[in-house]
Parts: structure tokens; C-alpha cells; sequence
């Protein structure tokens, strides 16, 4: 079956960086996706921790009705992230009400309430819930990744908020089932989207909280004002001590280096850990989560520890601090499209590559200021 797989969409995020909001835009993907036997969305689909999920909703749902007028009557597949892991609650229920064990590849239709809402767009399309991965051939496994935070030396707010439950609820045990995982990430993630319900559905923040702490820390720009650079330079300077704080606390091993080498390692080295924990590192394994696509072309491929490789399917984000003037365009670029099919490895396209910084800075600005009449919904 010939399997388009996507992810990090961050549909409705505050910045303005989803850049699939642009009808043009995603018009390329629509173009790319034509003839596909079935669609995986690939989780952090719609970005719903920083607006009511109403508000989240009405800026997604155009591209949800492209894509089920693009692909006519395939299998689209949500397997929900950690920015969307609101989408996989009535599963998890269910299997709670019937005690039942969470599966590798738990599988349910939508239900009441927002996923009902999103087939309703994608038909005629229909949509499959998985979580917290599906198998796509029998040494295909895919899943978002979000489970690898765990597992992650970088020391992001949202990995030092997890190694801080894990602190009280217990370390992973090895080998380790996708419950264990769930009763640590769980509680945070229901915490985040309740916290987004009583904002403000209007938004305009050029940067969310982990991009604003990587550009305040991750380096010298030319375009910072001196008194910026001052506080950066304070900044990069109490980092160290920071981390080693937290790293007593909760007797975890973040690192103080953040370099664009060490995120690419560590983020490697964390989906490696997460799929052998889980049993699945014998075979190609599909992440996103880390939004750093790949392998690409020149790289070399990305073993796993049970003899398997990785892949990750990118993002289709435009993010300032990540995306510096230049080309060719670096490997957090967004616009990259997975295939999977009946055998042979994972493929990867790229299709925004001849893309302008200037231009995606625009597009962001552009659609933070149409913010207030989001695609679809009549102003």
C-alpha cells in the first residue's frame, strides 16, 4: 500500500509559522499526495496548547478538507502527538472502561466531539485513530516520538517537567510498554490542553515559550540589539548552573551544552532508547516529534540498537530561531513528505527546498495578521 506520512503540522500555532495555512502551500502538498493508497498524520496535527480547541479547530479544518478532496475515499490515519494527545483520549478511555492493555498500535474510529469533527471535513475520506503508533509493514513501525522526552539529554521544559514526575511516579522500567509511558506523560499533557482552554482564541506571539528561550541562548545574531546580546551572553552563563540544579533535584543527566550538534544527537539518541525499550528497533521505525528530517541525502542512515534504522518525517513549521538566513535551507526546513510502500525503505521528499527565507518570514507575519479570520471561517 503506498503510505504518505506527515507530521508537526502545529496547525493554529501563534506564530503563524503553520505554514500549511497558506492555501498555495498547501496546494504543493495536495499536488504531492495525489494517488496515495492511504495518509498518515503523524501527530502534533493541530497545535492545541496554545488556544481553546474550538479556536484550534476552525483554523484547521481547511486543510483537513483539502486533503479529503485531494485523496477521495483512502484510509487517513491521526496517530496524536504530544500537542495533540487530546485526539487520543476516547481511545485510552475505552480501554480503561474494558481493561484492557494499551497496544503498540491501539486502533479506534472518531467519536463525539473533535474527531467527529475532523472526519466530517476529510470525507470523503475516512479517519482512523492510532496511538501511540501503527504498524505500517511488518518491519515498518510509525509513531510521533513523543514518548522519547523521557529519554532526551536536551534539557527542554517539557523533558525536565517529565524527568520531574518520573522523580515521583517511578523510573521506566527496561523493557518498558507504552502504559508505562502513558502514566507519566499523561498527566502533563491533560495539564497543557486544559490550561489552553481559557485563552484568549486570538493569538499573536511571533515566538511560543521553547522558541523564545532557543533564541534568547542558542548563539549570537547579528540582527540583536547590544542590550539582547547582554542578555544573552547572562543568559548562556547561568544555563550551566541551572541545568545542574535541576539535574540534582531529579537525578537526571541533561546536558548544558544546546548546539545544533547536540539536539541532532540527542534526538537520535532518544528515539534509539525509546524503540528498543518498546521492542521495535529490529526494523525501520517512523518518528517525528524532533521536527529534524532525515536521514537525508549524504547523511548516513540512523541505526537503531536492535539492528534496525530511523527516520523522521520532518515538520511543516517555519520557525526564526531555527531557520537563519541561507541556502541551501538547514535540516529543520519544513515541507517533508514520507512514502512507505508494499517494500524496499522509507523515502523522504522535500518539497518546499526552493523556498526563500524573506518569503516564510512573510507568510508568518502574513498569517499572524489574518489571525482574526482564520481559513474557512467567515470573518
Amino acid at each position: 500500500m503506498k503510505t504518505a506520512i506527515i507530521s508537526d503540522l502545529h496547525l493554529a500555532a501563534s506564530s503563524g509559522g503553520d505554514v500549511l495555512r497558506d492555501p498555495e502551500i498547501r496546494a504543493v502538498l495536495m499536488e504531492e499526495l495525489r494517488g496515495a493508497e492511504r495518509v498518515v498524520l503523524l501527530g502534533d496535527i493541530v497545535e492545541l496548547r496554545e488556544r481553546p480547541l474550538g479556536a484550534a479547530l476552525d483554523h484547521a479544518l481547511a486543510f483537513f478538507t483539502e486533503l479529503g478532496a485531494t485523496v477521495g475515499d483512502v484510509e487517513v490515519v491521526l496517530v496524536p502527538g504530544n500537542h495533540d494527545a487530546r485526539f487520543a483520549e476516547p481511545l485510552l478511555d475505552r480501554l480503561s472502561l474494558d481493561d484492557a492493555p494499551l497496544p503498540l498500535d491501539a486502533s479506534a474510529g472518531p467519536t463525539p466531539g473533535p474527531t467527529a469533527t475532523i472526519a466530517a471535513a476529510l470525507s470523503p475520506a475516512r479517519l482512523r485513530i492510532a496511538y501511540p503508533g501503527i504498524w505500517l509493514r511488518d518491519d515498518v513501525y510509525a509513531t510521533h516520538g513523543h514518548y522519547m522526552d523521557l529519554h532526551l539529554r536536551l534539557p527542554r521544559a517539557e523533558c525536565v517537567m517529565l524527568a520531574a514526575v518520573s522523580r515521583f511516579a517511578g523510573p521506566l522500567p527496561d523493557p518498558a510498554t507504552p502504559a508505562d509511558y502513558e502514566r507519566i506523560v499523561r498527566p502533563l499533557y491533560g495539564l497543557a490542553f486544559g490550561a489552553a482552554q481559557g485563552r484568549a482564541r486570538r493569538i499573536r506571539a511571533e515566538l511560543g515559550p521553547s522558541e523564545a528561550a532557543w533564541e534568547l541562548i542558542a548563539g549570537e545574531r547579528p540582527d540583536r540589539t547590544r542590550a539582547r546580546r547582554l542578555k544573552a551572553r547572562a543568559a548562556r552563563a547561568a544555563f550551566p548552573v541551572a541545568v545542574a540544579g535541576v539535574n540534582r533535584l531529579f537525578r537526571a543527566d541533561f546536558e548544558s551544552e544546546v548546539s545544533g550538534a547536540m539536539i541532532f544527537r540527542t534526538g537520535v539518541e532518544g528515539a534509539g532508547e525509546l524503540a528498543h525499550r518498546l521492542g521495535v528497533d529490529g526494523g525501520h521505525v517512523i518518528t517525528g516529534h524532533t521536527h529534524r528530517g532525515g536521514p537525508r541525502p549524504g547523511e548516513a542512515p540512523w541505526h537503531l540498537p536492535g539492528g534496525g534504522q530511523l527516520h523522521n518525517t520532518g515538520n511543516w513549521v517555519f520557525s526564526t530561531p531555527l531557520h537563519n538566513p541561507g541556502r541551501p535551507p538547514n535540516s529543520y526546513w519544513p515541507g517533508t513528505v514520507t512514502w512507505v510502500e508494499d517494500s524496499g525503505p522509507p523515502r523522504q521528499v522535500e518539497l518546499l527546498r526552493d523556498r526563500e527565507h524573506a518569503d516564510m518570514v512573510d507568510l508568518a507575519a502574513r498569517a499572524r495578521g489574518l489571525d482574526a479570520h482564520p481559513a474557512g471561517v467567515p470573518g
